[in-house]
């Protein structure tokens, strides 16, 4: 958007068979939409959205067993560095 302003999205899918890396056969899918503003030399803020599906009943609810086929998540992350390089490595 512009040099202190970002946005990025990314996207994911798993076919579980057998339940190998969850435990449970799944097709796993999600979708990430990335804010980044860059408030000083050195200095990032990221702001974070995620959006988990799932083809089976897998997330935890705030019921106890009752499990969603999807999950929202944000997350506020802090990136802070250092150092005499400048620019694109």
């Amino acid at each position: 958007m512009s040099p202190i302003f970002a946005i990025g999205g990314r996207t994911e899918y798993m076919s579980d068979r057998g339940g190998m890396f969850s435990g449970v056969t799944q097709a796993l899918k999600e979708f990430t939409l990335t804010f980044e503003q860059k408030v000083a030399e050195g200095f990032q803020v990221k702001e974070e959205w995620r959006r988990d599906f799932s083809n089976q009943p897998y997330f935890l609810t705030d019921q106890l067993g009752v499990l969603s086929k999807q999950q929202n998540t944000a997350t506020i992350g802090v990136v802070w560095w250092f150092g005499a390089k400048q620019g694109v490595w």
